[in-house]
């Protein structure tokens, strides 16, 4: 009799700390495109600043690694035109990862429903809070221009 009560409670400790572990490894995974549909509402006019912002920062970063390089003008349209390609061939791509990650989420998300549903009140609430104390802050922070400029001013004067 011991042997089964003891055998039922390591299984029962074993079975939680994977489901734990298993939660705080799903809040863990890289969310879409940050900034864009979680942060935005999926505002069209905010996409689309999002989008000429980033399309700004790749511009000025192709011209600085061609400006390093001391890239040709036939070698930076080359590199633009493969640029363009990849991004072409990626689009159908991110559309996938995208319809995946919601798939994903269903799944983890009835996981962890069917794994709730087999908690005592006590268990449920213990776990609530184990949940709360090991949740990342599922929000972006929001990019401070100030500090990132501030921090690469002072790595680019000890060069």
């Amino acid at each position: 009799m011991k042997k089964t009560l003891f055998t039922i409670l390591c299984a029962s400790t074993m079975l939680i700390g994977s489901s734990v572990y298993a939660a705080e490894q799903a809040q863990t995974l890289p969310p879409a495109a940050p900034g864009i549909e979680q942060d935005m509402g999926k505002k069209p006019e905010k996409v689309k600043e999002f989008h000429k912002k980033i399309e700004k920062m790749r511009k000025k970063m192709d011209k600085k690694l061609a400006d390093e390089l001391q890239l040709t003008e036939e070698q930076q349209k080359q590199a633009d035109e493969i640029r363009k390609k990849g991004r072409e061939e990626m689009k159908p791509l991110m559309k996938q990862m995208k319809e995946i990650r919601k798939e994903m989420d269903k799944v983890r998300k009835q996981n962890m429903e069917e794994f709730e549903s087999i908690l005592t009140e006590e268990q449920k609430a213990r776990f609530d809070q184990i949940k709360k104390d090991h949740r990342p802050d599922k929000k972006f922070k929001k990019f401070d221009k100030k500090k990132h400029d501030k921090k690469h001013n002072k790595k680019d004067s000890k060069d």
